[in-house]
């Protein structure tokens, strides 16, 4: 009891600190416990997504599990084994813990002979062999079209079936007729007396349609039993279990239950039988992939969050040692008194305890708060209002969020524990040491940072020019951990190195201007260079706050600028038109078109005579309207792009066959492309410009150049498919070009080579035939009205390529959200964090030195010098780490953010990956800065102000 009354008198005493310590540990939690709500929403979004769109392109509901038992013809008790068989079937779908939309069960005898029964009728068509269903509950999902629902078997033993719609016509038949299905005595007799279509064919109960069954007969269920699963004459070849899963309920907890249904399903049935078991899965592929997956999302999260948490690892660490500062009189008189340090230590365990259950039990909750801030990110520090995600709190998290705790608590014990062995004695003779500077022995420490640092950044340089060499890659977007711990340990080994040298520096100054420093700058520059390890955690702290941001900032801006822009320049331009153009095959001589398009009988006469003499097809085509792309208000400017893969070059006794060619209006082109200027080594519109000044200029890509060796002046012929070779000048030598990709390989295709060229003389040399319309959307203009005006034009398009939902899938993508969302979230908290960081140490730091400022004032000097001295202060310890955190952030970013580009295709890395400083991030961290520095020198001007000379001196007697 005494303990705890002792506990609550120092947290009462040291609100301010606890209340900050405490944010660090709840901080440290929620953000912990975050990760595996967040990954486990976004992947469950994502794959409702993928399987919604399974549903669309394969007209199949992906919810649907089934699996078909061939049950063995000799089986003596079929009605005990069908029974067990759905006993399991209902135990199975059970444990998946899913809602279900619709089960059904379907048992079907083995292919029957059908004949008339009538023998008068045997002249009539042949009948086709069909098998007798029993669908479950059946009568709950069809609409009678015609006849009536089957009545009980008749004396005569006749059973009334249904048939679909279609069974009619594909069996020639009516209603009411009777027919003999089976051989011998194993014979019955059965009546179709009905017609029947599904209510609802988008019912998930429908797994295939009811048209595939229009050979069979189906007879209703408890019927079907009586006569085909209780009785001994006849019996059942095959039944199917069919459950659809609601599968907009799945989450990624209960993804290995349903993976894994296959197997146990697997294992339960050959329990009961030795039939053959056939299962079907469709959505298998697709959830498998998201273990991996999310196992990747999880690794990319914690990778992205190492920084923050090293962050927060030295914050606690610095607020749990001003704590401890304070209170070492307290534990060195307690240790003079007989305390044990056990019991010093239960103390501060018990408080740090306290503090780190609420956290604990807290953090889980305010983390799905921050899975919301993660899930609304649409690009770095960019937020939007899109559909939150539907968060849960698992088990996981706590667990996530207690390991974290507990790794805090041991964290920050390491100061207690080093405080608590100190008596009334050793902590009187060391009060008033003076602190110096860092010790020499702990440079290992920064040597081993920096090295595994520079080895990481050999080695991914290493695996760069590996993978551009190979052009293996993976599959889909990730991030490799190493991507973050690396550039952490950089920032924290050159920050330290730089805070070794810093104090040498200070002290070079003052030997070379201590005869023209003012009073108040001298003293602060004797003070920094002398206690350079009293202000190590705080600039340390700072460094690696501004550093880590000024690194995340240029990661996630690069990232998403480098992906947009490889959509955009893959695109061409906001919108490519693809319209159908009519036309015929001539021999070589033009052909009349008919309304359709289609040439005359005559005509095609004249092509295979033409063809039979000549051996050659020409094909001629009609050009659809043009003008109504030109009016189009949503459109800002439109362009012809005539583009063919199959042509051939030749020059100087070379050759080169697919090549790419381009032919484009060069002034509208250039008003409507995409296209990034410092790819070329001229603006492009200098090359435009080539183009326009003569028709049979070309520019030929840096490959086709190298291959064929030619440069500017020289002339080349094209053909393409047997046509006469035309002759071009080349103007221009390009590497890049809207649309084309030089990386991009095949094994036909070694090579990528382009040549672009002016239409116009294309057309008149080579001819006429299909070309792209390029858009440039205005804009203010949406998509849906430009899409809205396009149907309205009347022309019928093939096909429409639009950058839009290229952008919006990709910035909607699992790991650009964790990329976006995490970066900025851990912007935001370090910016908070490190503000209050900031102000404690200050705070505290001031409070500790009210003797030394009252002797000051009692000396005389002014209040306004001894606020100049706080000035200095703060700009040679908080100003320049500040400043070293932009430099070393800034270097860090050009040498790692490079290597992002290692989670990309290689070949698909066009325009390259370039790194990007955003000017809004850098005045975000600058305003950052001066406003902690205005706000922090202001409290600290007003603390100053405040002390009393009675209150130091009688500060000084204690």
């Amino acid at each position: 009891m005494a303990i705890l009354k002792i506990i609550i008198r120092k947290i009462l005493n040291n609100r301010w600190l606890v209340g900050s310590l405490f944010l660090g540990l709840l901080i440290t939690s929620s953000l912990v416990s975050s990760i595996p709500t967040y990954s486990s929403s976004v992947l469950s979004k994502l794959l409702l997504k993928e399987l919604e769109d399974y549903q669309v392109k394969n007209d199949k509901y992906p919810g649907e599990y089934s699996y078909l038992i061939q049950l063995p013809s000799a089986e003596e008790d079929q009605k005990s084994l069908v029974n067990e068989l759905k006993k399991t079937s209902t135990n199975l779908t059970n444990e998946v813990n899913l809602p279900i939309e619709a089960t059904l069960t379907m048992m079907s005898t083995a292919p029957l002979a059908i004949a008339y029964e009538d023998p008068s009728q045997a002249s009539l068509k042949e009948q086709k062999f069909g098998s007798i269903l029993s669908f479950s509950d059946l009568k709950k999902h069809i609409e009678i079209t015609d006849g009536n629902w089957p009545n009980a078997p008749t004396k005569d033993g006749i059973y009334e079936v249904l048939v679909p719609e279609s069974a009619l016509k594909k069996r020639d038949i009516v209603l009411n007729t009777t027919f003999l299905a089976g051989k011998g005595n194993e014979q019955i007799v059965v009546k179709p007396v009905g017609t029947f279509k599904a209510k609802d064919e988008r019912d998930p109960y429908w797994f295939t349609s009811p048209d595939s069954y229009n050979e069979d007969f189906f007879l209703p269920e408890e019927i079907f039993e009586t006569a085909f699963v209780n009785g001994d004459s006849h019996k059942i070849e095959s039944i199917r279990f069919y459950t659809a899963f609601d599968y907009h309920a799945v989450t990624i907890n209960q993804l290995e239950s349903l993976v894994g249904m296959e197997k146990r399903t697997k294992a339960a049935v050959s329990e009961l039988t030795d039939g053959k078991l056939i299962v079907n899965f469709p959505a298998q592929n697709i959830i498998t992939s998201y273990f991996d997956k999310s196992g990747q999302l999880r690794t990319m999260l914690w990778s992205l969050n190492v920084p923050l948490f090293i962050m927060l690892g030295i914050y606690l660490y610095m607020v749990t040692k001003l704590i401890i500062d304070r209170q070492r009189n307290e534990i060195a008189i307690l240790n003079s008194r007989g305390a044990k340090r056990v019991q010093i230590l239960l103390i501060y365990l018990i408080e740090i305890g306290l503090l780190a259950t609420v956290a604990f039990l807290m953090g889980p909750f305010l983390g799905l708060w921050l899975c919301k801030i993660l899930g609304a990110t649409n690009g770095f520090l960019e937020f939007v209002q899109r559909s939150s995600l539907q968060t849960k709190l698992l088990k996981e998290s706590f667990l996530y969020s207690f390991l974290a705790v507990i790794a805090c608590i041991f964290m920050m014990m390491i100061p207690i524990y080093q405080a608590s062995k100190q008596n009334i004695v050793h902590h009187k003779r060391t009060a008033f040491r003076v602190v110096g500077n860092v010790g020499w022995y702990t440079v290992f420490i920064e040597i081993a940072l920096l090295g595994i640092s520079v080895y990481g950044w050999t080695i991914f340089n290493r695996r760069q020019k590996e993978l551009l060499a190979m052009g293996d890659t993976a599959n889909s977007f990730t991030v490799d951990p190493l991507l973050f711990f690396v550039p952490a340990a950089f920032i924290i080994g050159l920050g330290l190195l730089t805070l070794r040298i810093y104090p040498f520096l200070l002290k070079g100054i003052n030997r070379l201007g201590k005869k023209y420093f003012s009073l108040s700058f001298y003293s602060t520059l004797i003070q920094v260079s002398r206690s350079a390890k009293q202000y190590l955690y705080l600039m340390l702290f700072l460094i690696l706050t501004i550093a880590v941001g000024v690194f995340s900032a240029s990661a996630a801006r690069t990232i998403n600028n480098n992906l947009e822009e490889q959509i955009r320049y893959g695109n061409g331009a906001d919108v490519a038109v693809q319209v159908r153009w009519d036309s015929v095959t001539s021999g070589g001589v033009s052909s009349p078109v008919g309304p359709t398009g289609s040439p005359s009988e005559t005509s095609t006469e004249n092509q295979e005579a033409e063809e039979a003499v000549t051996g050659v097809r020409e094909t001629i085509y009609a050009e659809p309207p043009y003008d109504p792309f030109l009016k189009l208000k949503s459109a800002e400017h439109v362009t012809k792009v005539f583009q063919k893969e199959d042509v051939t070059i030749d020059a100087k006794g070379e050759s080169i066959s697919s090549v790419n060619m381009m032919a484009i209006d060069s002034k509208d082109f250039g008003e409507t492309a995409w296209f990034k200027p410092s790819l070329l080594s001229h603006h492009w519109y200098q090359y435009l410009n080539l183009l326009a000044k003569e028709p049979s200029a070309v520019l030929l890509s840096k490959t086709a150049a190298s291959n064929l060796g030619v440069k500017e002046g020289d002339y080349l012929t094209i053909s393409s498919n047997g046509t006469t070779p035309v002759e071009f000048v080349v103007y221009g030598i390009i590497d890049y070009w809207p649309g084309f990709n030089p990386l991009q390989t095949s094994e036909d295709k070694p090579a990528s080579t382009l040549v672009v060229a002016n239409l116009s003389y294309v057309q008149n040399m080579i001819g006429l035939e299909p070309y792209e319309v390029w858009l440039k959307v205005k804009e203010d203009a949406t998509r849906e009205t430009l899409y809205e005006e396009l149907k309205e034009t009347g022309l019928p398009l093939t096909n429409v390529a639009d950058v839009q939902p290229q952008l919006v899938e990709m910035k909607n993508s699992a790991f650009l959200l964790g990329i976006n969302g995490t970066l900025s979230l851990g912007f935001l908290i370090s910016i908070m964090v490190t503000f209050i960081g900031f102000l404690i140490y200050w705070i505290l730091t001031m409070k500790s030195r009210s003797l030394q400022y009252g002797i000051y004032r009692a000396m005389g000097i002014p209040l306004r010098q001894l606020i100049a001295i706080l000035l200095y202060e703060q700009l040679l310890t908080s100003g320049i780490a500040c400043a070293l955190g932009i430099g070393i952030g800034g270097i860090t970013s050009t040498l790692f953010v490079p290597m992002f580009q290692l989670s990309f295709n290689p070949k698909d890395v066009v325009p390259p990956f370039q790194v990007v400083f955003d000017a809004g991030d850098e005045w975000t961290i600058y305003g950052f800065v001066l406003v902690t520095l205005l706000i922090g020198l202001s409290i600290l001007a007003i603390i100053l102000k405040n002390i009393r000379i009675s209150q130091a001196i009688k500060l000084g007697e204690d």
